[in-house]
């Protein structure tokens, strides 16, 4: 199935051993969602209180077969998308810098065949 990155950075993901298991570029036109931010006339320790609203990301419609890596603010934006891959289990340097994943979340997608176990510590 072919993926498409739509970030500005390059997606390696990586296994348990740190060994690359495959790599997007970034992309030169990436799904960016817009933030409008409006004062509601409070401050919390003299830092002015904002209200934000999010506007829908800039992507390509559905096509079948093909899986979209977004960031979790585009995958956010869109739970009705069942096509969005989210970077997840994040691999950082020693600087705190992401430089892979481990996996990816289905964006929109509900957990499923969680074990007993998991249920419990979740409290669902």
């Amino acid at each position: 199935m072919p993926v498409v990155n739509l970030t500005p950075h390059a997606v390696t993901v990586v296994d348990e051993s740190f060994r690359v298991i495959r790599r997007w570029p970034g992309s030169d036109a990436p799904a960016r969602v817009e933030a409008v931010r409006v004062p509601v006339g409070l401050e919390v320790a003299g830092v002015p209180l904002m209200a934000e609203e999010r506007t829908r990301a800039n992507l390509p419609e559905p096509q079948d077969g093909v899986w979209f890596i977004v960031s979790s603010v585009v995958g956010s934006a869109h739970p009705e998308r069942r096509d969005l891959l989210v970077p997840s289990d994040l691999v950082r340097d020693g600087r705190g810098v992401v430089t892979a994943c481990r996996s990816f979340v289905i964006s929109g997608s509900p957990v499923r065949g969680r074990t007993a176990a998991a249920e419990e510590r979740v409290g669902a």
